[in-house]
């Protein structure tokens, strides 16, 4: 658990990340999924469709990606090897948007996906436990 302490940031801003992945492709997937007004009669009630359908996930998407970096600099911040901050906001990303199109936008799932997200865990599992094990040894020496 220390470990995940450590490289919270790296973890959000891989979650922000993801999220605006999602909130941009969110507009063209309702888009497809008929939700718009596509009569050509524009009235007031088309103007609040496409402020909520489009806008608005525009809107998200930004705050998620300025949020996403703002996180990662903390990250970066707080991680004494930027190299660990950086794979693991990356592999996070990828996780979580593979969960996400999967759940949400009914993305194929294949045994080939399913192998490379297991990889991801198994890699940032390794990554982030052997940084905890540096770590608590080099806490004692500093005391020394």
């Amino acid at each position: 658990m220390e470990a995940l302490a450590k490289y919270r940031y790296s973890l959000v801003a891989g979650s922000f990340a993801a999220g605006g992945s999602f909130f941009g492709k969110l507009p063209s997937h309702l888009s497809a999924q008929k939700l718009l007004n596509t009569s050509g009669i524009i009235s007031d009630s088309s103007y609040f469709e496409i402020a909520i359908l489009q806008v608005l996930p525009l809107a998200l998407m930004i705050i998620c990606n300025v949020s996403n970096l703002r996180c990662f600099l903390k990250a970066l911040q707080m991680t004494d090897q930027t190299l660990t901050c950086v794979v693991v906001t990356a592999g996070s990303n990828y996780v979580l948007s593979f969960i996400l199109g999967a759940l949400v936008y009914q993305e194929p799932l294949s045994s080939l996906s399913g192998i490379g997200i297991a990889l991801i865990l198994t890699g940032l599992w390794f990554l982030c436990d052997t940084g905890a094990v540096e770590s608590k040894k080099i806490e004692p020496e500093k005391e020394k």
